[in-house]
């Protein structure tokens, strides 16, 4: 046992040491968090395309079908063009989603559906890396560790504890327009904020920014909502800020202008009217304030243990790293009620127009909202207490040096106690998204369902079987969307798979029995 006690001891004396350099920080918890995506990304080889997945490529595979060679291009890109202009008219105006989600890579083939998930992690993990590097390190002046220190604490919470794993990263139709644009979002207004740091907009960048605008506010909803109120308070700052240049508040006006534009082709697309016929909108001011106490109530109900742990490590860090940022950290108490104000932005479209949040998806970027909440609001609070801190004079300061072990001391005990009264911390470290994805991968469940639906897939992509009828998938991975062919070759989600595939006739097998009376039909049929 001393052997052991030793060898323990000296390995973890040479991780404390080693841990110490900012640069191995980075590493250590970089490599952690890729080590803790690579199942969720590997289930990703797995899937398969599923329910909206279909309706919004139908027009794709039928320019596939019609076109060949290099003439596939416009042809498909047209398609999805005519698909974003149906759906404007008759379902909704969120034309730029219309637009990305209509191209699908599955569209092309469904040996490219890996790529949906690779897309979907990669923009967030992309967006969340660029923001903290941008804010962190270029505007505050931080270290490059730091934000990638803080990035990787963010991400992880965010990919593995997002309501609904299955619409963020692998149901194509239901992820690109919410997690997909979100990150989008994320990595416009970074950019927008960098621009008023420096004062100045290039020519090229403003016409970025233009895209910017026209994918964001040609979105779903609540993306499309806070990039209007996000750039709404950033123009608003360059047209009363006496240190910004003339040009550059032409340019954020024109800018917002350009967004409103494309931000009421949206809104007042004739899609958006039928639909809402189906339901009883709130009034504006009523949304508001809805929004306001629901998205509380929604705070209190997911921050479980392990965000709290993770949140207040993060606090820890960041009062030893902001003493060389480059902010007064002043007023606290008004940076989050701004924060908060912006996370609830979000609630406000959903509950406005249906009275309530509607669909996992649209949690998600909730969640991944709230986690930037409480983030940010760490380390801005961190930095105000740093800064506290520096203006006290030096006895104090020699006093709160000698104190730090022991508030690290309490700052553990406070952990392990949270962990003692939360007896469900177990539980929320099992069902992670990335031990769900290894727990499919593992026990077979991934690969049985790949095998199932490869077998449905090779009749649907033969030209001369015209008639299809399959039995139900006997396994599927939870995290998985899943939902094609019903019994009912009448159900429109058969009628659009059909047509997505030409096929005459397309139905699940079904597995009720029948009822007494139709038994008895065709008894007295067969003995006739």
């Amino acid at each position: 046992m001393k052997t052991i006690y030793r060898i323990s001891r000296d390995c973890w004396n040479q991780f404390a040491k080693w841990i110490r350099e900012p640069d191995n920080q980075a590493y250590f918890c970089v490599t952690v968090f890729l080590l803790s995506i690579l199942p969720m990304l590997a289930l990703g080889f797995y899937n398969h395309p599923a329910m909206d997945d279909f309706n919004y490529s139908v027009r794709i595979k039928e320019a596939i079908r019609a076109s060949e060679g290099l003439g596939r291009i416009p042809a498909v890109l047209w398609a999805a063009v005519m698909r974003a202009v149906d759906n404007w008219g008759r379902w909704q105006g969120t034309y730029a989603f219309s637009f990305i989600c209509a191209l699908r890579p599955s569209a092309f083939s469904e040996k490219l559906t890996f790529l949906q998930t690779f897309i979907l992690m990669g923009l967030l993990v992309g967006s969340v890396f660029y923001s903290c590097r941008v804010l962190m390190h270029k505007i505050l002046g931080m270290k490059k560790q730091t934000a990638d220190v803080t990035a990787s604490a963010v991400l992880f919470l965010c990919v593995h504890y997002v309501p609904i794993g299955m619409e963020a990263f692998y149901w194509y139709c239901g992820s690109i327009g919410y997690t997909g644009l979100f990150s989008v979002l994320i990595i416009f207004c970074t950019m927008l904020i960098w621009s008023a740091h420096e004062r100045k907009i290039s020519g090229k960048k403003l016409l970025l920014y233009l895209f910017f605008c026209v994918v964001t506010a040609g979105g779903m909803y609540p993306n499309a909502l806070f990039g209007f109120v996000f750039l709404f308070l950033m123009c608003l700052d360059a047209l009363i800020g006496k240190e910004y240049p003339k040009k550059y508040k032409i340019q954020y006006a024109g800018m917002f202008v350009w967004y409103v534009a494309a931000f009421a082709l949206n809104v007042l697309a004739p899609g958006n009217a039928k639909r809402q016929l189906s339901f009883v909108p709130r009034t504006p001011m009523e949304a508001v304030y809805k929004s306001y106490t629901k998205a509380l109530a929604y705070l209190r109900e997911s921050t479980n243990v392990i965000i709290i742990l993770a949140i207040l490590a993060l606090f820890i860090f960041m009062l030893y790293q902001t003493k060389e940022a480059k902010w007064d950290f002043r007023c606290p108490l008004m940076f989050t009620a701004v924060t908060y104000s912006l996370y609830v932005v979000l609630w406000v479209p959903g509950i406005y127009a249906v009275r309530f949040i509607s669909g996992g998806r649209y949690y998600n970027i909730i969640f991944y909202a709230l986690i930037f909440f409480y983030a940010s609001n760490a380390i801005y609070y961190a930095g105000w207490l740093r800064r506290k801190y520096e203006t006290c004079g030096e006895e104090l300061q020699e006093l709160m040096k000698k104190a730090a072990p022991l508030l690290k001391g309490s700052a553990v005990i406070v952990g392990v106690i949270l962990c003692l009264l939360r007896l469900d911390v177990v539980k929320n470290l099992e069902e992670i998204n990335g031990a769900t994805a290894l727990k499919s991968l593992v026990y077979g469940e991934a690969a049985q369902y790949h095998k199932e639906i490869k077998a449905r897939e090779v009749l649907y992509n033969d030209p001369e079987i015209r008639h299809i009828m399959v039995d139900e998938v006997n396994f599927r991975p939870q995290l998985l969307y899943f939902g094609t062919l019903t019994s009912d070759h009448k159900d429109y989600q058969n009628y659009v798979i059909r047509q997505y595939y030409d096929k005459d006739y397309m139905a699940l097998i079904s597995q009720e029995p029948a009822h007494p009376e139709e038994e008895q039909a065709e008894e007295e049929n067969t003995e006739q």
